[in-house]
């Protein structure tokens, strides 16, 4: 099992062929993008990632065949405090 952080956005994917969609992909500070798809959820409309579009997720699952395959996702909250202050 792989955690990953970064921000979900839905993009195009297989543009110009019959499988052109938009579809979820999770985004690094650094560039590199992974597509998502998690079980159950169809990998045309990807509904079950529309609450996180735009924000920066925790994500956990394995990476299979280039697709990261999601089996938890919540929003990731980074903890800001000061070591020594209370909050």
């Amino acid at each position: 099992m792989t955690k990953l952080i970064g921000l979900i956005k839905y993009q195009v994917f297989a543009q110009g062929t019959k499988s052109e969609s938009k579809r979820p992909f999770i985004c690094f500070e650094n560039g590199t993008q992974i597509l998502l798809y998690k079980k159950d959820d169809n990998p045309f409309e990807n509904t079950g990632f529309l609450p996180f579009e735009n924000k920066t997720v925790e994500v956990e699952g394995d990476l299979n065949n280039g697709v990261f395959e999601v089996t938890s996702i919540k929003e990731y909250i980074e903890n800001k405090e000061t070591p020594g202050e209370e909050q």
